[in-house]
């Protein structure tokens, strides 16, 4: 059980990683897609990590 907690908070870092970066990319001069599609990816990668960060604390203490 605690591998699939560690996975879940894995997955959450790495989306979270992922929305900051492309809100980085958003914020740039001058970008290749569109700045309204990086705000996009953004915004579905940060709910999908806080999602599985949700997942990981309940799963965290329920154990």
């Amino acid at each position: 059980m605690a591998g699939v907690i560690f996975l879940f908070f894995i997955i959450s870092m790495l989306f979270l990683v992922g929305a900051f970066y492309n809100l980085k990319l958003a914020n740039s001069a001058s970008s290749y897609p569109p700045k309204h599609l990086l705000k996009k990816r953004a915004s579905v990668l940060a709910i999908g990590g806080l999602t599985s960060l949700l997942i990981a604390f309940l799963l965290y203490y329920i154990q």
